[in-house]
Parts: C-alpha cells; structure tokens; sequence
C-alpha cells in the first residue's frame, strides 16, 4: 500500500511541475522592457547612459533603453528612460556603434 501511495503521489507531483513549466516555455507574454511606443530619436546631448538588449528567451525583438538626463532638482532624483526604436535611423547608428565596442 504505501509504495503505490508513494509512486502515485510522485507521478502527481511530476505531472504538475510538468504542466507549469510546459506553461512557462513558450508563452505569448513577453517580459519586454519596452512596451508601447518607441522614440524615434533622442537629442544626443540629453543621452546619459544607451543600454542595448539582444533578444533573448524572455523578449524576442531587440530593445535600446536610453537614460536621459535630469534637468533641474527635484525630490525624486532618477534619470528618466525611454527606448529607442531600432529600426530607425539613430537606433541603427547605435547599434553600429556598440557592434564595434564590444569588438574590441
């Protein structure tokens, strides 16, 4: 009696992590940074810091975050980020510019 509650509880047990992670792998939602619309270009004098994203499990499209600088003080002393739209021109300047960085 107890190895058959004991092999039944386990083929539960797997069934269910089974399931969950089925659920997991191929998702529709994306955890993508940027959603919405994207920035087709950016002052470069506001650029702070460009952080670039390459597809990835998790989001499937490639994602171009700019910090902007902060003009004037306030109480809240975060930079604020939008992205940029790779397809356009200065988001494809961007990515040929830290292409050839990382080369290096």
């Amino acid at each position: 009696m107890n190895q058959v509650v004991l092999t039944l509880l386990s083929a539960v047990v797997f069934g269910a992590t089974l399931t969950h992670s089925a659920g997991q792998a191929g998702g529709l939602s994306q955890r993508c940074f940027c959603r919405g619309e994207l920035q087709k270009a950016v002052k470069p004098r506001w650029i702070y810091r460009v952080e670039m994203f390459p597809p990835s499990p998790s989001c499937s499209k490639t994602e171009i975050v700019l910090t902007l600088i902060r003009k004037g003080k306030g109480k809240l002393n975060r930079k604020p980020k939008v992205c940029l739209d790779p397809n356009k021109r200065q988001g494809q300047r961007l990515l040929k510019g830290k292409g050839k960085q990382n080369k290096k």
